[in-house]
């Protein structure tokens, strides 16, 4: 008898665990940047989509995003630089076997030490709970930004571009002038002499 309300116990804990995950999958998420790569101190943004595959209609409450290692302590505790939480009121209703984009979220790079690469968590909150993590898409949970050696190389790069598209130019220029004056100068009417009288 108690083996038998063990596994009805088990059965029971297991079949809980399943049905939020269960309702989840009629929610998908889709999330994209508008880099690949950002400098410290310019300006991102990111896009979200949420799409119902369910029957019912889906209510999307608020959208929370917390960049990991872009904190600061100062001397009220942790500042969260960045962290966003987007309330919708009213909520956005998105109906059965529809897609809607909610708002576009815009984020700063930070410039002190702290503009590095940073890991995301994004976290969407419904009418049926929070979206899980499986269930957003086209998102690695990253930020890249590039480093200061990197920065460097690309704008020493840009100015030897710049300094070969300048030489390349002069030098058409010149060869035009050059053939110009071997032009010219083939084409002076011949000295004569003539007699005096």
């Amino acid at each position: 008898m108690k083996k038998l309300v063990t596994i009805l116990l088990a059965l029971a804990m297991f079949s809980m665990v399943l049905v939020p995950s269960v309702r989840a999958q009629d929610i998908e998420g889709w999330v994209s940047v508008n880099k690949n790569t950002y400098e410290p101190g310019k300006h991102g943004t990111i896009y979200i989509t949420i799409r119902n595959t369910g029957d019912d209609p889906i209510e999307v409450k608020n959208v929370t995003i917390e960049f990991k290692d872009w904190m600061i302590y100062t001397e009220d505790g942790w500042d969260p630089l960045g962290n966003k939480t987007i309330v919708y009121d009213p909520l956005v209703i998105v109906s059965s076997e529809t897609a809607v984009t909610l708002d576009e979220i815009t984020f700063t790079v930070p410039n002190d030490a702290r503009g590095h690469s940073t890991s995301v968590d994004l976290s969407i909150y419904t009418n049926k709970g929070k979206l899980p993590a499986y269930a957003i898409k086209g998102w690695n949970n990253q930020i890249q930004v590039m480093d200061a050696y990197s920065l460097r190389y690309l704008r020493a790069m840009d100015n030897i571009v710049t300094l070969l598209t300048v030489v390349s130019i002069l030098a058409i220029i010149s060869a035009i002038i050059i053939a110009a004056a071997i032009f010219l100068s083939g084409r002076r009417p011949r000295v004569t002499w003539k007699k005096e009288e």
